[in-house]
């Protein structure tokens, strides 16, 4: 950041002469992936998201990209929270990196699910502390340095994401997190539009929206769509292996997947660590469609398709 940016920047935002409502992004404005933002009211702040960004196909030897640590350590006494709506990794994977640069006691609040996939990161790099965690259910509100905040229900790939609501004296901000609109989604909790509704009559002061391909024609087509072709196209396949590829995060595709096989007579294989890592998340969590213990190793595929064979 060059020098001249970088002192308006602060100019504008630090101290109580500025404007009260405001908002910092620190990574995913303009880009797919690294979302993260500070909001604050006066000269206090939340931090929303801290996700990764994957390399170009031409950045060499680049596995991940983070927001500014740097920046956010030296701010870390005005940050007061950190809340994440998903747990997509460009909204979760560079918390290993951004916990450290907060002070040790600033609390991070997740839905449940979510919180999850937090936990398992955060042993993996030595740096859990449960007393830090805090999770939180969709419509019950809390308070989260300036803000009060309440997280609605939205609808995307992955379960329990959470548009916030941040009320504080000065307004109130409605930052959706990622979204689309399902409108029969295949676990039944739809997008909250009555949400929606009450907060339009309450009056919003800012809303900062994220879906990415929003700009594309048409609409989304709903997961119980993909799950009835799903089964249409494994049931065609008779006597024949049945491969398919998705995002491992995609818990609803898995359970299509799994109606599907179970509805004709085959059993599942998981090829992927990711896989496992975010069903048995899930399966903690109450929320997924299968015991991942009644998986079929990877390793004994080979011997089960001999058995079968013989």
């Amino acid at each position: 950041m060059e020098d001249s940016v970088k002192r308006k920047m602060e100019q504008f935002y630090e101290g109580v002469d500025g404007p009260p409502l405001r908002v910092l992004p620190i990574g995913g404005l303009g880009e797919i992936g690294m979302n993260c933002m500070l909001v604050g009211n006066c000269d206090r702040y939340i931090l929303i998201d801290a996700g990764v960004m994957f390399p170009d196909y031409d950045e060499f030897g680049v596995q991940k990209i983070i927001p500014d640590t740097t920046f956010i350590k030296k701010w870390s006494h005005k940050i007061e929270a950190v809340i994440i709506t998903h747990g997509h990794e460009d909204h979760i994977g560079a918390l290993p990196w951004v916990i450290p640069a907060l002070d040790s006691t600033t609390p991070i609040f997740a839905s449940s699910f979510t919180m999850e996939l937090i936990k398992k990161r955060l042993k993996e790099f030595g740096i859990f502390l449960s007393s830090r965690l805090k999770s939180f259910r969709v419509r019950n509100r809390f308070q989260a340095g300036p803000f009060e905040v309440e997280p609605i229900r939205v609808t995307h790939s992955i379960p329990d994401c959470c548009g916030l609501v941040l009320r504080c004296g000065d307004g109130t901000i409605f930052h959706t997190g990622d979204w689309k609109i399902d409108e029969s989604p295949v676990d039944g909790r739809i997008f909250d539009r009555e949400a929606l509704e009450e907060l339009s009559k309450e009056g919003v002061t800012l809303m900062m929206s994220d879906s990415t391909n929003i700009l594309s024609p048409g609409r989304s087509t709903s997961e119980s769509v993909v799950a009835s072709s799903l089964l249409r196209h494994v049931s065609e396949a008779k006597g024949r292996r049945v491969i398919t590829t998705q995002f491992a995060s995609n818990i609803h595709r898995i359970g299509s997947i799994k109606a599907a096989a179970d509805l004709t007579g085959r059993r599942l294989v998981f090829v992927g660590m990711s896989l496992r890592t975010y069903l048995e998340a899930a399966f903690r969590d109450g929320k997924a469609p299968l015991d991942p213990s009644t998986l079929v190793c990877s390793n004994l595929l080979d011997k089960l398709l001999i058995q079968l064979l013989l």
